[in-house]
């Protein structure tokens, strides 16, 4: 059962780092032009009908960039920046025509993909962080459970509307004969992140619950025993009160000598119910003439 433990706890670990890895490569896409993140990207398309546009125009997680040599170079860099060519390139002449009727589909999808991205990253690199001390204390296990949860959440959020606009951003692409192609490598990691973040909220979930009710259970037994106890202790008050009450009598007492006037009297040696008469008497005074 340790070992098992040990490992589940391993495991965790893992995919909350790689889960956390997972999210800073996306986030990291089109900032930076270094390999191998200047070779991600959401979606390619030939653009050379659009005027103003590059011949290949690459749509990142921070902008617009274009394709040298398989590498993004040219990167505009603005936070949300949504994934609509009419919004894009201050156009619409040689766009395909769903980008224009559609306009407010893919830049709000885009945009609040952006910001979903953010928050799912927060949360669960925060949780990656926080795990450790889990095996300390069980409060943390509560905290983790719920950053997990929160982020989980956003995260599948982020993925579904990022999707969501890329198919449809390739489709009007595609009636527009303009080759688009839909970036693998990236559509691979935020995909991954969802796995990831899915199978880390089952396993934090059931290590949450196992520990909540190893608690309860903690807790249920010591009240049945300060039950117990309580009980006993009232049984015991109970029985003493009803105990008759014994005085113990001195054989030494009973059988000591009274004197009355200036004899002794020894009291009988048993005891005879009813009132009981003493006789008292007096010394006759001896005369003083016997003497002379």
């Amino acid at each position: 059962m340790g070992v098992l433990n040990i490992s589940g706890r391993l495991l965790t670990v893992l995919l909350l780092a790689g889960n956390t890895l997972l999210l800073l490569l996306i986030v990291l896409s089109g900032g930076i032009d270094n390999r191998p993140i200047n070779r991600l990207y959401w979606l390619e398309a030939n653009t050379t009908a659009i005027d103003g546009a590059p011949d290949v125009s690459r749509w990142t997680f921070w902008g617009l960039c274009s394709k040298t040599d398989n590498r993004n170079t040219n990167c505009s860099l603005s936070p949300a920046y949504p994934l609509s060519p009419s919004e894009n390139f201050k156009m619409s002449s040689g766009v395909p025509s769903d980008f224009t009727s559609n306009m407010d589909t893919y830049y709000y999808l885009s945009r609040f993909s952006f910001c979903f991205f953010w928050i799912a990253l927060s949360f669960l690199g925060i949780g990656f962080l926080f795990y450790v001390f889990t095996w300390c204390s069980y409060s943390f296990t509560k905290v983790v459970f719920t950053l997990v949860l929160i982020g989980c959440m956003f995260d599948m959020a982020a993925v579904a509307c990022q999707t969501a606009v890329i198919v449809m951003a390739r489709n009007a692409f595609n009636e527009g004969n303009m080759s688009p192609k839909i970036g693998a490598a990236m559509m691979g990691l935020a995909w991954a992140s969802v796995a990831c973040s899915i199978i880390t909220f089952f396993g934090t979930g059931i290590s949450f619950i196992r520990r909540a009710w190893r608690a309860h259970k903690e807790y249920v037994e010591m009240q049945n025993y300060k039950e117990q106890a309580l009980r006993y202790q009232n049984t015991k008050e109970t029985a003493a009160m009803d105990q008759p009450v014994v005085y113990d009598t001195n054989p030494d007492l009973e059988n000591a000598s009274a004197i009355v006037g200036d004899e002794l009297h020894h009291q009988p040696e048993t005891h005879q119910s009813g009132v009981k008469f003493f006789k008292v008497r007096r010394n006759k005074k001896v005369a003083d003439d016997d003497s002379i």
